[in-house]
């Protein structure tokens, strides 16, 4: 709620005089060093300033003398100020500091006289779980005073109905709360808070069932439609009351309270529907109140204005994870007719993901037309899902014919060719795609992705001595990896020609496929013309494929070479490309290259290699496990036992936890090795270690996750699996 200018001046005011008249007590009586820190103060001043002042005096050896001096008004302000207050990190504190100012001032004997200061004293002693106190605090207070009988106050009587609940007498709150309603001195009176506090403390003791429920939230509809109250006070107490419903676990009261409040045009903001989606869209919700809250928002214009691209994609994201991709894209349509869509697809990718998985070939490639049609740039996800869905799902048609099918039945087509091994006919249908005048991103997509697809399985059948047969599936001849490669290169002068925007991964896949087929000229040529595309440089991405592809189609000299080259440039190179070259120059026998890698990888010299070749480097690429894990096998292996326990030792510094799995990797090459003695003292050595390092990384994740920031990504066991699968002894 907005405060009126002239309103926030006079708090201002406020404030200055309650902290000068602080500073001025103190230096009345002689201690003028307390206040003169304070002598130029801001002049925006805040509650827990004047509490500063206060806390100085009560601190002080004469603090008798000090609070004595403080004016009634002062402590009585004071302790209005902490009670408005709205800093989050002192919520609590500052009830304590209530009791404390309120408590002093009886105390001394000079007890504060105001009832509305008391009902904040009674809200202190209420949140800070004193609830029997404020019963016998307010049944003191109602002792009869010159012998007229005192009539508690409606914020007084709020507290005492709080604290009738929260002590498990809701029998007595209702009591009070019936008696409130109907006594004529209250009636004209009794506001929201009250409902809302009736309303909470029944949900927490469930005194009630909700048809009694539903009548006490239409008294209040009715109390606040009325003009006195505006926007923001209903808005609130909607959300108080959906929050409570939710703690709760009432979600029936949830959804009655959200549809009768929107039904009696009350406006809902963020918050509100942040907390509807927590309810409804968790894991374990029934997809039919995920879908009757999204009726009930859309239905209504002040909650159709409300919604954002992030609320439709929690809602595509539930009803895809619910098997319902009918009602996700029914969200979608919403979605592209809302006026929050900006033209990205990223909230798309689970029901893309949900159509790949389950074969839904024609509803990928319409969703597909169906976006694309505003010209949106497709994202490398959306692409790999459609060719993925059009693979699993798209049907062989004995009547095709190339030339005079459309473009989508190409590409079903090209789909389904490449994904069953027809090179013949794929490379047919990707000619055909060439020769068409079209700039369909998914055209280049399929062709790169299945072109890379077919002459990656030639280049490891050839590696592994595979003899072809006529009736083998996929490349089976130089001429017809010669006609792959040329059919790409095709696409990627086409690409190029047309200076369309797509994603690099296109080029990628390219990239990767020539370097496969081990056509130098055709990679270096789309390398160049990539790096010349605006925003179009090479990434950390980029350097991995060309590794990788090396590693597998020329070996680990030609690969080791390009890191040589990668590195004396400052190049960037990924853990996982990094991985499979260390694993690489292990399997020839190479350690010592390994070992260079791995000081690269840390971005610091190590114990094991030449430090002079690494005194600057770039920002360090942090190793992963599997790193660890395959550096401690291979050189155990290699019969470098103490250069692999020199690895693990830099493990308990280099990674966000060492898993126990790392040191089981330690200790089997040890006993592979028949080291059967160090691996007993190993793990006796590191066990302990171990533990404390995964506790330590526990205590770190929850201290991470109370700063709402990302916990270290741990990686899952199969990410282990290669040791029982790619193990193997070497003679």
């Amino acid at each position: 709620m907005l405060v009126d200018p002239e309103e926030a001046d006079s708090i201002e005011v406020r404030r200055h005089i309650l902290v000068r008249e602080l500073m001025t007590t103190v230096q009345q009586v002689g201690y003028a060093e307390l206040g003169e820190s304070d002598s130029d103060m801001q002049p925006s001043l805040s509650a827990m300033t004047a509490w500063d002042q206060y806390n100085k005096i009560a601190a002080h050896s004469d603090s008798a003398t000090l609070l004595g001096q403080i004016p009634i008004s002062t402590s009585s302000l004071l302790i209005c100020e902490l009670n408005f207050m709205r800093a989050p990190q002192n919520y609590h504190r500052r009830f304590e500091n209530i009791v404390q100012v309120w408590d002093s001032c009886s105390a001394q004997g000079r007890p504060i006289a105001s009832t509305a200061v008391f009902s904040m004293y009674l809200r202190a002693l209420n949140m800070l779980g004193r609830h029997q106190m404020v019963l016998s605090k307010v049944a003191r207070w109602c002792e009869p005073h010159d012998d007229k009988k005192r009539v508690l106050p409606i914020s007084m009587m709020r507290q005492l109905i709080l604290a009738y609940f929260c002590g498990n007498q809701p029998a007595k709150a209702m009591d009070l709360f019936f008696y409130i309603k109907s006594a004529p001195e209250y009636h004209q009176r009794i506001t929201p808070h009250i409902y809302a506090t009736v309303l909470r403390g029944l949900l927490q003791t469930k005194h009630l069932p909700n048809q009694d429920l539903y009548i006490l939230v239409e008294d209040l509809l009715d109390l606040l439609t009325q003009p006195a109250y505006d926007a923001g006070p209903r808005t609130g107490m909607l959300n108080e009351i959906l929050q409570a419903s939710y703690k709760f676990d009432n979600i029936a009261l949830m959804t009655y309270v959200f549809e009768r409040f929107l039904a009696r045009g009350i406006a809902i903001n963020n918050t509100t529907l942040g907390i509807m989606l927590r309810s409804s869209c968790g894991s374990n919700s029934d997809v039919r109140d995920i879908h009757s809250l999204y009726k009930t928002i859309m239905a209504s214009d002040l909650a159709r204005v409300r919604m954002s691209e992030h609320v439709f994609a929690t809602f595509i994201t539930a009803f895809v994870r619910a098997e319902r991709p009918d009602y996700a894209l029914k969200v979608v349509y919403d979605l592209l007719a809302h006026e929050c869509w900006n033209q990205g697809v990223w909230h798309l990718h689970e029901l893309f993901a949900y159509y790949a998985d389950t074969s839904m070939a024609a509803r990928a490639l319409d969703l597909f037309r169906l976006v694309d049609e505003d010209g949106v740039q497709m994202t490398w996800r959306v692409c790999t899902c459609v060719v993925s869905a059009l693979s699993r799902g798209g049907q062989i048609s004995e009547q095709f014919d190339p030339q005079s099918a459309d473009i989508d039945t190409l590409l079903t087509m090209g789909a389904v060719y490449g994904s069953e091994g027809h090179a013949d006919q794929a490379l047919d249908v990707f000619t055909e795609l060439n020769s068409r005048t079209t700039a369909d991103p998914l055209v280049f997509a399929l062709i790169a992705i299945k072109i890379h697809q077919m002459i990656s399985t030639y280049a490891e059948r050839t590696s592994t001595g595979f003899r072809f047969e006529p009736t083998s599936s996929g490349l089976r001849t130089e001429h017809e990896l010669h006609m792959a490669t040329s059919c790409l290169s095709t696409t990627m002068d086409k690409l190029f020609a047309l200076d369309m925007c797509i994603h690099q991964d296109v080029f990628h896949h390219a990239i990767s496929a020539f370097i496969l087929a081990r056509d130098n000229e055709k990679s270096q040529h789309t390398y160049d013309r990539m790096v010349q595309i605006k925003q179009m440089g090479p990434t950390s991405h980029t350097f991995n494929v060309l590794l990788r592809a090396a590693m597998r189609s020329w070996g680990v000299d030609a690969a080791f070479d390009m890191f040589e080259q990668l590195r004396a440039n400052s190049g960037p190179v990924h853990s996982i490309t990094a991985n499979v070259l260390i694993h690489g120059l292990f399997e020839a026998q190479q350690p010592d290259r390994a070992l260079d890698v791995y000081a690269y990888l840390v971005g610091r010299p190590t114990p094991l290699v030449n430090h002079t070749g690494f005194t600057e480097f770039l920002t360090p690429v942090p190793c992963d496990t599997y790193t660890f894990a395959l550096l401690i096998r291979g050189l155990v292996r290699a019969d470098l036992v103490k250069e692999a326990a020199v690895v693990f030792e830099d493990a308990f510094s280099l990674l966000p936890q060492v898993p126990r799995q790392l040191l089981e990797t330690f200790i089997s090459a040890l006993e592979e090795a028949g080291l059967f003695d160090v691996a007993a003292a190993c793990l006796k050595r590191y066990s302990k270690r171990v533990e404390c390092a995964q506790i330590e990384a526990e205590e770190l994740k929850y201290m991470l996750a109370q700063a709402n920031n990302a916990a270290p990504n741990c990686l899952p066991l199969s990410y282990f699996a290669y040791l029982p699968e790619t193990s193997h002894d070497h003679e």
